[in-house]
């Protein structure tokens, strides 16, 4: 039930949550102090339990979570990525899982991330799980930084991300995803995860598309439901890109 009027209050504020990348109500602040006092340093899975525990309990946030997390771990255990974008960081939740699921010599997740108090926040949740090695923090939205997307790609001597997670604003799948296409940065058998794409807050034209583009698109849905909240039904899709 805290959850549920959490996640209320969160939705009152929704244009400054658009906008801002934060609640409003200092959650992300605590669930920081609350990782830093109580979960294993240099631990990723205490600190993500930890997190998982505090958004069950005190705070809803907007992390994949639990209940829809182990559909990324094998999304990674299949596309063994190592080369990762992530565009939509938030204070690191899925970073930290990511990047501990990434086990290739010299692999490296860049995390995009619009809010300059979220990437602070997310920094130093990476740090504490002992991960800042393996993750890069970008502070800004994806399509004003794609030189620091590119100038990462020459960096790790790829010339594309072998796996992309999506969960950012849902209207920027779309456009951003064709950002990713038109520029090269993914190619035949990258994968792509996009949270949130189930009836109630999936993008529409999203969805459309991968439905409309199975020969670009092989895609996988899975059902589940919202983060934290078992009364919300959502869905993630795992698309593997095809064309040359």
């Amino acid at each position: 039930m805290a959850t549920f009027f959490s996640f209320i209050r969160a939705m009152a504020n929704l244009k400054a949550f658009i906008r801002t990348g934060q609640a409003g109500d200092g959650r992300e602040k605590a669930l920081l102090d609350h990782v830093l006092q109580t979960a294993e340093k240099g631990n990723p899975q205490s600190v993500l339990e930890a997190i998982d525990s505090y958004s069950r309990r005190t705070s809803w946030l907007m992390n994949i979570g639990d209940d829809k997390g182990p559909f990324l771990d094998s999304a990674l255990g299949k596309y063994n990525p190592r080369v990762a974008l992530e565009i939509g960081t938030y204070c690191g939740y899925s970073a930290v899982r990511i990047a501990s699921k990434m086990q290739k010599s010299g692999s490296k997740l860049l995390a995009v991330e619009m809010s300059p108090l979220n990437c602070q926040i997310a920094t130093q949740i990476i740090d504490h799980a002992g991960l800042s090695s393996k993750v890069r923090v970008v502070e800004g939205k994806f399509d004003e930084r794609l030189d620091a997307v590119k100038q990462f790609l020459e960096e790790m001597d790829a010339p594309f991300f072998d796996f992309v997670f999506l969960d950012h604003w849902k209207d920027r799948y779309m456009p951003d995803y064709l950002l990713l296409k038109e520029n090269g940065m993914i190619r035949k058998g990258s994968g792509i995860f996009a949270d949130n794409m189930g009836p109630v807050l999936g993008p529409a034209d999203f969805k459309k598309y991968i439905k409309t583009h199975p020969e670009e698109l092989e895609t996988e849905e899975f059902k589940s439901n919202a983060e934290y909240m078992r009364w919300m039904p959502d869905s993630v899709c795992v698309s593997t890109y095809n064309l040359d």
